[in-house]
């Protein structure tokens, strides 16, 4: 299963979405009552304020519509400029926050959930160490609970662990090389966890 929302959906909007950043105006309509879409306006900061636990909350408004699409948390730092801490984005703009990004002291990503099917849940969280994403956990069957673990090395995921019958327990494995192919598979027969069966 692969959510709709995507890392590299996040990194195109990324410049919007961190600090005041401003959708290209629109160019010369082909006629005055032509509709100015989303994406042609300018996005407007609505509100910045203090927030919980000493955060400085910005809201931007990307669409127009008077409603916070983009929601930056900072913190003030006594030396340099304020660090941003949280960053919530809503995708589809219908008022929910659809992908929650986490960042370290020093600007790197640290975790990032995304609501794939925009029901409000979030089911696919990626964690980061580095800057670099060392673990993904996909709620594939969206009951609220993660049933498959993507673990990566070098930036390629080289495990999957699967829940395969919802007892929030791994039963089975899939060892993957680097270009993306399983190598070698396990699973778990009597339930207590760990691998029985093997396959190269």
């Amino acid at each position: 299963m692969t959510p709709r929302i995507t890392p590299l959906l996040i990194l195109v909007i990324s410049p919007l979405v961190i600090g005041l950043g401003c959708v290209p105006k629109n160019k010369k309509a082909a006629s005055e009552t032509e509709e100015v879409m989303p994406s042609q306006r300018e996005a407007k900061m609505l509100t910045e304020q203090p927030a919980e636990d000493g955060l400085i909350r910005q809201e931007i408004d990307l669409n127009g519509d008077g409603r916070g699409d983009v929601f930056n948390y900072y913190r003030e730092r006594s030396e340099g400029p304020r660090a941003l801490v949280r960053k919530e984005v809503d995708l589809n703009w219908d008022g929910r926050v659809d992908v929650q990004s986490y960042f370290t002291a020093s600007g790197e990503m640290e975790k990032e959930s995304m609501d794939g099917d925009f029901d409000g849940n979030m089911d696919w969280v990626d964690h980061y160490q580095g800057g670099k994403r060392v673990l993904s956990e996909v709620d594939t069957d969206y009951d609220g609970r993660a049933d498959l673990w993507k673990i990566y090395e070098g930036g390629k995921v080289k495990r999957k662990e699967r829940d395969t019958d919802g007892n929030a327990q791994v039963d089975f494995w899939e060892y993957l090389d680097d270009s993306g192919a399983v190598v070698k598979t396990g699973r778990d027969i009597d339930g207590d966890g760990i691998m029985d069966e093997r396959e190269d």
